[in-house]
This record gives C-alpha cells, sequence and structure tokens, in this order.
C-alpha cells in the first residue's frame, strides 16, 4: 500500500529535483550566449537541469554513469545478478533509506563469499559493482540489487581464477545470511524490528530471491547494461500513454507471465510513485567491492594484468572525463544563425545569481557575471 507521505529526505531531494526539471532548458539556469558573424543577431543556448528526476536530461546522466563504470571495470567476463529483498522488509526500508547501503553491501558480501568457495586452497577475489534500485516496472517499491561479477578473481599466489559456476540455491542461502546480518547491526537496539528480522529465517527457509542473469563479455558492455537506469528517473516519457487531467496511464511489462500491461493512477497517487524512489541528497546508489575496492582499484588492477597473458587487453578503458566530453561536443556542434544561416561564434556562459549565492559562503554572493569559456 503506498503510503500518503514521504520520508523526509525523500520529500526534499524530490521537490528540488522537481524544481530544477521545470527549469530544465530555461534561462533560469543560465544559457550561452552567440552571436552570428554575418548578420550580427544574438542567439542564446539555454543549460539542462542535469537533474536526476528530469527525463531529458535522465539519458545523458546514465550515459555518464556509464562512461565513468566503464573506466573502472576490468575488461573481462561479467556475469549479472539480481538479489531481490523480501516484501516483509520493504516498509523498512522505505522509511529508513540509509540501510540501502547496508543492502548493498550484503549482496557484495554473498557474492564474495560464494566466489571464493570456488577455490579452497586460495580463495579468488572478484570484482564487483553494485547498482541498488527501489522500483519494479509498475513503479511500486521492490527493493533489489543488480550485481556485476567478474567471472573470476585473483588469488592470494597472484594467479587469476576463472570462476563459471554461479549456483543460485547457494546465493540464495547467503544473500539470506548476510541481509539479515547488516540489517541486524545496523538496527542494533530496536527489539521490534530485530524480531521481525529474526522470523525472516523461519518464513524463508530455503533463502531470499536471487536470479543468476547475462553474461556480458566485456566490462563495456557490463556497464553500458548495469548503468542504464542510474541517473535516470524510473519511468521514461514514452511509457506514459495517456493524461486527462485526472488520472495517468502508463504501460509495463510484468515479469511475472511476460505480458505488456497498462496501469491507471490518479495524479496524485502516480506523482507519489513516482517521486518515493527519488534517492536522498548525497546518498549513493553504485558501490564497489572487491577488486574494484576504491582504495585498492589500481593496485587490484595491475595485479590482475601482471596474471593474465592478455594484460593491455583486460586492463580498464580509460573514460572522458566530464570536461573532455563537454569540449568534444562544443567541437562537433555547428550551430547556425535561424535568420541568415550565418554561422554562430560562441560569447560567453550566462549563469543565474541564486546558483553561485547556494554554492558560496554568505559573505561571498556571486553577482552573476558573465563567464568566458576557454575551449
Amino acid at each position: 500500500m503506498l503510503p500518503k507521505r514521504l520520508p523526509v529526505p525523500v520529500a526534499e531531494a524530490a521537490k528540488r529535483g522537481a524544481e530544477k526539471a521545470l527549469r530544465c532548458m530555461t534561462e533560469a539556469l543560465g544559457f550561452a550566449r552567440y552571436a552570428c558573424v554575418e548578420c550580427g543577431s544574438e542567439h542564446r543556448v539555454c543549460f539542462t537541469c542535469k537533474s536526476r528526476f528530469c527525463p531529458r536530461c535522465g539519458r545523458a546522466r546514465a550515459a555518464e554513469a556509464a562512461a565513468r563504470a566503464q573506466g573502472r571495470l576490468l575488461n573481462v567476463n561479467h556475469r549479472h545478478l539480481t538479489f531481490s529483498v523480501p516484501s516483509e522488509l520493504r516498509a523498512l526500508l522505505f522509511h529508513r533509506r540509509e540501510l540501502l547501503g547496508a543492502v548493498a553491501k550484503a549482496a557484495a558480501m554473498a557474492t564474495l563469499e560464494a566466489v571464493g568457495t570456488r577455490c579452497r586452497a586460495h580463495a579468488p577475489v572478484p570484482g564487483i559493482m553494485t547498482c541498488t534500485h527501489t522500483f519494479g516496472r509498475d513503479l511500486t517499491f521492490h527493493v533489489h540489487v543488480h550485481v556485476l561479477c567478474t567471472e573470476g578473481g585473483l588469488r592470494a599466489d597472484g594467479v587469476w581464477q576463472p570462476v563459471h559456476l554461479f549456483p543460485a540455491r547457494q546465493y540464495r542461502r547467503l544473500w539470506q545470511h548476510h541481509l539479515l546480518k547488516e540489517l541486524r547491526k545496523a538496527l542494533k537496539g530496536n527489539r521490534s524490528a530485530i524480531r521481525q528480522i529474526g522470523s525472516l529465517y523461519r518464513k524463508h527457509p530455503t533463502g531470499f530471491i536471487v536470479n543468476v542473469m547475462s553474461r556480458y563479455r566485456s566490462g563495456k558492455q557490463a556497464a553500458a547494461y548495469c548503468c542504464r537506469y542510474t541517473g535516470r528517473p524510473p519511468l521514461s516519457e514514452r511509457r506514459i500513454l495517456a493524461y486527462d487531467g485526472r488520472d495517468v496511464t502508463f504501460g509495463y511489462k510484468d515479469y511475472r507471465d511476460g505480458v505488456e500491461k497498462t496501469l491507471t493512477l490518479p495524479a496524485v497517487e502516480f506523482l507519489l510513485r513516482v517521486m518515493q524512489h527519488v534517492w536522498p541528497r548525497y546518498q549513493r546508489d553504485v558501490h564497489y567491492y572487491g577488486l574494484y575496492q576504491p582504495s585498492r582499484r589500481k593496485r587490484n588492477v595491475e595485479a590482475v594484468a601482471q596474471a593474465s597473458r592478455y594484460g593491455d587487453q583486460v586492463r580498464p578503458r580509460p573514460a572522458l572525463s566530464r570536461r573532455e566530453r563537454l569540449e568534444a561536443a562544443m567541437a562537433e556542434l555547428k550551430l547556425r544563425c535561424p535568420k541568415c544561416d550565418g554561422r554562430l561564434a560562441f560569447q560567453c556562459v550566462v549563469l543565474p545569481r541564486e546558483v553561485h549565492a547556494s554554492q558560496s559562503r554568505p559573505h561571498k554572493q556571486n553577482t552573476g557575471a558573465q563567464l568566458p569559456l576557454r575551449m
């Protein structure tokens, strides 16, 4: 059942994201000024909001997230697994969003332990990337973790151990053990929550649901799939089929029977369903473990390259920075004057005053000056 109120951090993040999305591609967020070299007319290109809530900017954010992940993932085979949280815990996670980090950690710990059992003498350590989602196709609150795991791991003796066996039965039990363990640790002192967690061992004697899904031959393919919903709203505009001023109708695929269905909701309930999936500010949904652990990633990558016969090929492909992508896009962008079809020359960037005021200290208010762009 959908609550009538959102948790405070989620409501604040949703409000902030909606305000930014409404100002997307308007002068309120700043613009770049161009002038025609032929007729001298002035033209403005408004900036996007880059909000996670905005359907227009979502695709670009997802591509940026995939590019960052591609620069981290080894160029080796990856296996995709999905860890589902049982329905009994969804209400708890709905109100305590900070626990989603523990959920991602539990999925990673279960994967690390399962892969480590493939070689008893020298437990291989795989590279693991987790991406936590809170939404189902029908926009209900359904927490699950997408895990990308290398099909192999680096052993303590410096040997790369291939791993091709991912038994779902073993993962189910490990997922249950680590998830309930992490939640107990985070909820120490909350007796009612501890009792509820303890009862789940009896209700689910075979463990929690884990799906061993696709296999990807490179880090680029794996990153592109797992990050396609990262930075994007849970519902794309093309899935909204109708709106009559009161009700919203959208389509979705029911994975239980594989049938395309439609759902009609009042506008207020539809907005609540969408906004409940906005992540609180500064909370991350993508985490790295094992060989991809940030503090030791470079050292681990070099160790894997030395252990492989194809060292230069297994290293992650370098990803372009945001500035490099911006410069490439600006270089390829050939704007023409709508009046005389002449070439448009860049002049300056104008940023709104409130952007500078919110990001600077109170005694250093910015006046919204025009900033030249160095290319």
